[in-house]
Formats: structure tokens, C-alpha cells, sequence
């Protein structure tokens, strides 16, 4: 009579399989598990928060301020324009809606060259600053 070997998928009561723990399971066969799918929330509103009130720029650069602000719905004749020698003041009006702001300038600008425009919205104001007269030195020669 001839034997044979078993085969190697059998598994006889003497073989043990590697990976096997404790418990018997084996961990490379294990049956995945699938979660529930995620479920989505839809909403209509944005979620960003809505602005108030305009933008305000203060950009100060060697030879002037400028000064931009987005006025998106006001017109021209909705928004006056106040200057002091430290501040400049705006205040504008549309229905219900007010703004005032009130922004600091440094003391080297000439509010008198000031230029303001005012297009699409958004105004633009360029503050010059004055020159500076700087003495001349003369430099002292040695006589020997």
C-alpha cells in the first residue's frame, strides 16, 4: 500500500499554523469590517461670517499715505470726509447702515495736497508728505 503526504491545506490535529493567537483566530484572514458611511449635513447659508463694515488700508510709503477703503454700497454723496491735522475722518450714511472711522496720521503729511478718489465703491486717499529741508554740511578741510 502506498501512503501519501497530506496535503497542505489540511490541517490535521498535530499541525499548528503560524499567526494563530491564543483565542484561535487567525489575524490574516480576518473578515473586514465595514463602517456605515458617513452621512452629510447640507446647508444653504454660508458659513463665512458676513462683514459689517468697509475695509480699511493704511499703506504708509516713503513719499505718501494712502489710504483705501472698500465702500460698497454707498455712493458719492453718502460719504463725507473730515480732516483734522492728526486724524482723518470718515463718516458715511446708507439707510440704516452707518460707518465712521476715524484713522491716525503721522505728523510729517500735508493734508492740504491731499487727493481723494472715489470710484466703484472704493475710495482712495493719497496723503503726501512733506519734504524735509536737510542743511547741507560742509565738510572741513584740513590745512596743514
Amino acid at each position: 500500500m502506498v501512503r501519501s503526504i497530506p496535503p497542505i491545506t489540511s490541517i490535521g490535529p498535530r499541525r499548528k499554523l503560524t499567526g494563530l493567537k491564543k483565542g484561535g483566530e487567525d489575524k490574516r484572514f480576518k473578515p473586514k469590517v465595514y463602517r456605515r458611511p458617513r452621512e452629510w449635513i447640507y446647508e444653504t447659508k454660508p458659513i463665512f461670517k458676513k462683514i459689517r463694515e468697509p475695509l480699511v488700508d493704511v499703506f504708509k510709503e516713503a513719499k505718501e499715505v494712502k489710504i483705501i477703503i472698500d465702500m460698497g454700497g454707498f455712493s458719492r454723496g453718502e460719504v463725507n470726509i473730515g480732516i483734522k491735522p492728526d486724524k482723518y475722518i470718515i463718516f458715511a450714511k446708507h439707510g440704516e447702515q452707518k460707518f465712521k472711522e476715524e484713522i491716525d496720521l503721522p505728523p510729517d503729511v500735508d493734508i492740504e495736497k491731499t487727493v481723494e478718489y472715489f470710484k466703484n465703491g472704493i475710495l482712495e486717499i493719497t496723503l503726501p508728505k512733506k519734504k524735509v529741508k536737510r542743511k547741507s554740511v560742509k565738510k572741513k578741510t584740513r590745512d596743514y
